[in-house]
């Protein structure tokens, strides 16, 4: 018996439709015709297929089967292809749930392709799609950056999400446009490894969300201190309006969450490629997509229109310190604490302009400290005092200054390096490889001062006539230098944990290791940052009698960045609970050659295993 292919399973169903139906549906088209949509990269994308690696077929990367209107629709676009055809032109019982209204960006992408009968109703008959649309009301979209946020593991690279505005949108506020986030969904429960875990091996559902805008400010620009950089795109009404019922498809369905290729920023450019098909904006992110070189991608590919700013609290806060005196600040910070009335003396005497700077930083600091403690009674009675003070002065508000350089204008941030140097009388030749993001004296521009996100790290290194081995792995490097002053007090700390090389006398060892610590970090001139951190480390190590050490220690060091290098000079001490103490100190400096190249000098003496080594090198840095 011979099998009936689809084409024709399609034509005998419509056959027996009622004559009504029949009607509607006989524009279906041949075989051939759904053949080649089904293999177009814009269906491809509006079902978010993806070549599998094992074999040469599709596999979409949703992972929810109420997405597909076929059994095998995950896997086979063409029979999707004819169980939405199927679907869009059944009769019209319940608008919400038909496919017309639950698939607007299908139908509209079919429509155009083929010669389909004319639906029962418009997508702007749709109940709930037009309630949807009428609310959001989006007319074009902005590309959203958070800055890194080191203190939580899901942010450190920074994250990204759209922003639907509304047609002039510059003569209202983007306060309260819509922020178009996708996230994984956690569970609180989890531990850290736990977490890690299924943060990497897709152990998440990840979802799309659509929530005001002033929302995302209050939890990244207030709460969690981070600046925002808004890109606008341009994108048309109609792509923007593409996008908007892609997304609409997109509700309520999961995909799984990877922490390092489908993230949250490599889902945002599977949105904006069904906006305008004719951009790639993943082809270089199938095994990691980092926030910001997601930006890049953006702007390459040509959709960039302008570049907005938003400062976080922190920093107006900061700023607002920096115009005033040491004593002037002095007077903001005991006003704000209480310590001080409006008519204290010293306040009084100054004329109304400083007066009135010094109530306004009084006033903002006060509502930064409610932001970690929600204020009570009396807080809000004097809060309410320093505003009404404030409204009866002459207030010159002073914004911060837009940074130079944007984030997405920072190196790139896979690194590979090459080094020629010594290990006391050994010549050593090492190559480097770091899979991302940024250290403490790589080039500052564009990145967080002070804050160092190193993920998987590999450093080879051949000695002399030896082979060539394994001399560090670092699976994570974390470093948080945030300089303390009066108003902030964040605290700077370090985590880190790998495979290192030990040397002893006689022999030298790779040792798993893991450490730690906690300090403080000042400013002490402009541009140079003094730390120090209390610190400890745990290490499985052959070269000693039980196997195994734990140290507890203390780290000192400076970080300057200079108009044409970076420089670090830092000293750290360990004493292990095998009685042997260790110690290291290294100067380092960066010389930055154009945006992605740089020149690396290394000097550090130290104590190991009952050995002191010097060691110098030269290394060439190239950011891809």
């Amino acid at each position: 018996m011979k099998l009936l292919t689809p084409s024709a399973a399609l034509v005998l169903l419509l056959s027996l439709l009622p004559p009504s139906q029949s009607q509607a549906t006989a524009q279906i088209p041949e075989s051939e015709s759904i053949k080649q949509i089904s293999q177009s990269a814009e269906w491809h994308r509006l079902l978010h297929y993806e070549p599998t690696r094992a074999t040469s077929r599709f596999e979409s990367q949703v992972d929810d089967a109420s997405f597909f209107l076929s059994e095998d629709g995950k896997q086979d676009p063409e029979a999707e292809l004819h169980a939405t055809l199927l679907a869009l032109n059944a009769p019209l019982e319940n608008a919400d749930i038909h496919a017309l209204c639950r698939y607007p960006a299908r139908w509209q992408y079919l429509s155009k392709q083929l010669s389909l009968p004319t639906p029962a109703l418009t997508l702007e008959q749709c109940p709930e799609l037009s309630q949807w649309m009428n609310t959001i009301k989006p007319h074009s979209i902005t590309l959203v950056f958070a800055s890194s946020y080191l203190n939580s593991p899901s942010s450190m690279f920074g994250h990204t999400f759209l922003r639907a505005d509304p047609r002039n949108v510059e003569q209202g506020s983007t306060w309260l446009s819509y922020a178009i986030n996708f996230g994984a969904e956690l569970n609180s429960e989890d531990n850290s490894i736990l977490y890690a875990y299924k943060g990497l091996f897709g152990g998440y559902p990840g979802f799309f969300s659509v929530i005001r805008y002033y929302e995302k400010i209050k939890e990244y620009s207030r709460i969690e201190n981070r600046d925002l950089w808004e890109y606008k795109l341009n994108l048309t009404p109609h792509e923007t309006l593409t996008m908007m019922y892609h997304l609409w498809e997109l509700r309520d369905v999961n995909f799984d969450y990877y922490f390092f290729d489908e993230n949250c920023s490599y889902r945002l450019l599977e949105l904006l490629e069904v906006a305008r098909p004719g951009v790639s904006l993943r082809q270089s992110f199938s095994h990691r997509a980092i926030p910001v070189d997601t930006v890049r991608s953006v702007i390459d590919q040509g959709l960039l229109e302008s570049v907005h700013y938003r400062p976080s609290v922190a920093t107006a806060l900061e700023h607002k310190v920096q115009q005033l005196t040491e004593d002037q600040q002095l007077l903001a910070w005991r006003l704000a604490r209480g310590q001080i009335k409006l008519n204290h003396e010293h306040l009084i005497k100054l004329d109304t302009p400083t007066q009135a700077a010094i109530i306004s930083l009084a006033y903002d600091y006060l509502r930064y400290l409610e932001l970690e403690n929600p204020r009570s009674e009396r807080k809000a009675e004097y809060s309410l005092l320093l505003l009404k003070a404030l409204s009866r002065l002459p207030v010159s508000e002073s914004k911060p200054n837009t940074p130079i350089h944007r984030p997405d204008q920072g190196h790139k941030t896979l690194l590979v390096g090459s080094t020629a140097g010594t290990h006391d009388s050994a010549n050593v030749f090492d190559l480097r490889l770091r899979l991302s993001y940024h250290d403490l004296t790589d080039n500052p521009t564009g990145y967080l001062p002070g804050a160092a996100i190193n993920i998987g790290e590999i450093k080879l290194r051949k000695k002399d006539e030896k082979d060539l081995k394994i001399e560090r792995f670092s699976l994570v490097d974390i470093y948080s230098l945030s300089p303390r002053s009066l108003f902030l007090k964040p605290i700077t700390w370090r985590v880190q944990t790998g495979l290192e090389r030990v040397y002893s006398q006689k022999e030298d060892r790779l040792v798993p290791q893991i450490n730690g610590g906690a300090g403080v970090s000042y400013e002490l001139v402009n541009r140079f940052l003094f730390y120090t951190l209390a610190q400890a480390r745990a290490e499985y190590n052959p070269l000693l009698t039980h196997n195994w050490a734990a140290g507890v220690g203390i780290a000192v060091g400076g970080l300057l960045h200079l108009p044409f290098a970076t420089l670090n000079l830092e000293s750290t001490y360990y004493h292990f609970s095998s009685g042997d103490p260790r110690y290291r100190h290294q100067l380092t400096q960066n010389i930055p050659l154009g945006r992605n190249n740089a020149v690396r000098l290394e000097a550090s003496h130290e104590k190991q295993i009952g050995t002191h080594i010097d060691q110098f090198n030269l290394e060439f840095r190239h950011y891809f």
